[in-house]
């Protein structure tokens, strides 16, 4: 914000508008209201005055002059019959009037106990900014979607607990519905007390925490059954550390390593095809030193 000849806004003296696409209130503190200060305020905003802690007016789009008769802060001024440079504290808070998105996310649980993450997004607007000011707490130069996000994640987290604790793991899915109603529902009524309009709601994310339980879960969807679905997870987790059982794990069949089956009683030219290929080089390597050392004694 700046005063520029005694104009306040949110553009700066560089032509930089202070007001970002994430910012919901931007503060001015300790503004220099003088005689026939003006205030702008742009599209998509609301400015509202606080002087000495109390809201004394809200202004909507447009340029105001602030010590007009009609004025609500040139009234306050008026009762104190002063003139010239306000000597109290005045701040211009201007409140964003334009669409924006949230997302909360978190960690819940099913019947089972089985953790679940889950991500909602959520689309709203300020409608009352006396509301909203008086609602919200912050210490900064502006309060953010972030800010206003870990205000509101508490309720969503308890709207998707109500739900997702009382169904098992394979009804999640099917009552999807019943937690997006239940989001809704509980942030429509908590926004409306803080003068914020919920515009839509829906749940981006909804999936076990854990790697392999989701991987089950996106196997089951896809028509197997759940012995089958863990056998292809195990198959698929064998397969990325190069195990050979990897395949025998996914038909469901036993693993038998060929180096440690019974030789006993098996024709002699098998069991050399049975010996792993590490131990015939060692065995062929010894018998080449043998012979060589053999040439050597009969040639002395």
């Amino acid at each position: 914000m700046s005063i520029r000849a005694q104009v306040i806004s949110t553009i700066d003296e560089k032509g930089i508008d202070q007001m970002g696409p994430d910012d919901l209130i931007v503060k001015y503190h300790s503004v220099d209201v003088r005689s026939r200060s003006r205030l702008i305020v742009y599209s998509n905003q609301k400015a509202v005055v606080r002087i000495q802690g109390q809201i004394q007016g809200v202004f909507d789009p447009g340029s105001h002059d602030l010590q007009t008769p009609i004025n609500p802060v040139a009234q306050f001024f008026a009762k104190f019959q002063y003139s010239g440079n306000v000597p109290w504290e005045v701040e211009v808070l201007f409140v964003s009037t334009a669409r924006h998105e949230a997302r909360s996310e978190g960690v819940t649980q099913t019947r089972e106990l089985v953790p679940m993450k889950y991500q909602v997004a959520y689309y709203f607007m300020v409608t009352d900014p006396v509301k909203f000011i008086n609602s919200v707490q912050f210490s900064g130069f502006k309060y953010t979607v972030e800010d206003f996000k870990s205000y509101v994640s508490p309720i969503v987290d308890q709207a998707v607990s109500q739900v997702l604790n009382m169904v098992s793991l394979n009804e999640v899915y099917a009552n999807l519905h019943k937690i997006t109603d239940a989001v809704t529902a509980s942030l429509r009524s908590f926004m409306e007390e803080v003068g914020i309009h919920l515009i839509t709601c829906r749940i981006v994310r909804l999936e076990p925490e854990d790697e392999t339980m989701r991987r089950v879960v996106q196997l089951m969807a896809l028509g197997l059954d759940v012995n089958t679905a863990i056998r292809a997870r195990l198959s698929e987790i064998m397969a990325q550390r190069s195990d050979p059982a990897a395949t025998n794990m996914m038909l469901g069949v036993p693993y038998y390593p060929i180096y440690i089956l019974p030789t006993a009683g098996m024709p002699t030219n098998i069991q050399q095809l049975m010996v792993p290929p590490t131990q015939q080089r060692q065995q062929s390597q010894q018998g080449s030193s043998e012979q060589s050392s053999g040439f050597e004694i009969s040639g002395g």
